[in-house]
């Protein structure tokens, strides 16, 4: 074992090699954002042309890929799986630059979707055998903060790169450095041996896996494992609807220009997810050495704290309020992500890490992120519909594919308020939800006062 843990890459240069690619995963995902009114005026496409390049159909392939890619990384090496998925979106990412239709960029964008797919399970996965049990929160948590870094620079590059040469070749020049980071990845990053920080031996023999139901079921049936999934599920719900309508509220409430909206919704996502990630991580950590209930408790508490801030913050009249606000609301929402996926890497044998991570990730994706903004939107237009005080209903009246119609003042009010009051409802609603599955979750990880005195005697 000394021998093989010799041969390992230092576990700073693997989780700063890995942060990268969760980084380059989340830029080459996001950019379609920045770039979506460009591409709508080339190509001709209607608004729910464009909402598919990136939203419920990218989702569901994404989150469905993720499960059987992982039952490979729990079979065979996780590097090598890694280096080729980040290859592969990165390509796709590139070509998007060559699509001549509509249907040629959406088969693109499927593609990045299944090789960010492979992403997330075996990078979690190799994390938990880089770092040992006490640290892998942290660890994770820093992984994590590979999505606001690629937001950030992936959506500023994009739009700078767009304005001055065009959407096509920002797809080319972002997606090109993927393909170097996949090569160094193959070539520094060794495979560490599975379970390398557990007690039981059986953990590092890939010998027997179990089928597909057989780890769901495992997982269903482990102590407070399946709270973690939902609270997850939850939490990235929320996270998602407010994430979706945050720039067209600061547009139509607080008559920011796209532009501004988009330096305001970068920086809240940014801290946010900086802070909070990392903090929920090194937190859980730090507490959960004499009880391992933290590592639910401290997501918990943080999205406790969010639920409330997320509605004080759309009551805000100054968009600068609004801000502070929610950077708070955030921080406290992002807690979530080192603690949970380390809770069950903690409590899942090393052949099943990959599977489990995919798991989650499937929820959080296929609902969460395909039915998150959904939810919102469809909430938005009854509130909208139902505060419309014009003529007519307001549908007919304001919802109109003739661009050249001059929207009402009733219209306009009628959207912004119907859309503050669905982020109220919806992210009250799913952050306090969440934050109740994690609260169970923890009472299934607290330790039994009788098997801590028999401990104790």
């Amino acid at each position: 074992m000394k021998h093989s843990d010799g041969k390992l890459t230092n576990s700073r240069v693997a989780l700063g090699l890995l942060l990268l690619g969760f980084a380059f995963n989340f830029a080459d995902r996001s950019i379609i954002n920045t770039l979506g009114e460009a591409i709508k005026t080339d190509l001709s496409l209607t608004d729910t042309e464009l909402g598919l390049l990136g939203g419920l159909s990218f989702a569901l392939l994404y989150s469905v890929t993720g499960i059987p890619i992982a039952r490979l990384s729990d079979r065979h090496s996780r590097v090598n799986i890694l280096s080729t998925a980040i290859a592969f979106w990165s390509l796709a990412t590139g070509l998007c630059a060559l699509a001549s239709s509509y249907w040629s960029l959406f088969l693109m964008r499927v593609g990045v979707g299944i090789g960010e797919a492979g992403c997330s399970p075996p990078s979690q996965s190799l994390i938990s055998d880089y770092f040992p049990p006490e640290k892998r929160s942290t660890a994770i948590s820093i992984l994590y903060l590979g999505v606001p870094l690629g937001v950030l620079v992936g959506s500023i590059s994009a739009g700078a790169i767009a304005e001055s040469m065009g959407w096509r070749w920002a797809f080319l020049i972002i997606g090109t450095p993927g393909v170097l980071l996949a090569v160094a990845i193959r070539l520094i990053l060794k495979e560490p041996p599975r379970g390398r920080f557990e007690a039981d031996a059986e953990a590092s023999q890939p010998v027997e896996i179990e089928s597909l139901l057989q780890v769901l079921r495992f997982f269903w049936n482990r102590g407070g494992l399946k709270h973690i999934a939902l609270g997850v599920m939850l939490a990235s719900m929320g996270g998602y609807a407010f994430g979706q309508f945050l720039h067209p509220l600061l547009v139509r409430h607080y008559e920011l220009g796209y532009t501004e909206a988009a330096g305001v919704y970068g920086l809240i996502g940014a801290i946010s997810v900086g802070i909070g990630s990392p903090l929920g991580g090194f937190l859980t950590d730090r507490f959960s050495v004499k009880n391992q209930a933290w590592a639910a408790w401290i997501p918990a508490a943080g999205l406790f704290l969010a639920a409330p801030l997320y509605v004080l913050a759309l009551a805000q009249s100054s968009w600068s309020m609004l801000l502070i606000i929610l950077i708070i609301a955030g921080v406290g929402h992002n807690f979530y992500h080192g603690p949970a996926f380390a809770a069950v890497h903690n409590r899942v044998p090393a052949r099943m890490r990959a599977t489990c991570t995919a798991f989650i990730i499937f929820l959080s994706a296929s609902i969460g992120l395909g039915l998150g903004p959904l939810l919102t939107g469809m909430v938005s237009d009854w509130f909208a519909s139902t505060l419309y005080s014009g003529q007519g209903s307001y549908f007919a009246s304001c919802v109109s594919t003739d661009t050249a119609t001059t929207v009402s003042t009733n219209c306009l009010e009628a959207s912004s308020s119907g859309l503050r009051y669905a982020l109220g409802l919806v992210t009250l609603s799913l952050n306090a939800w969440s934050a109740l599955h994690f609260y169970f979750a923890g009472r299934a990880f607290e330790p039994r006062r009788g098997h801590c005195q028999r401990n104790q005697s």
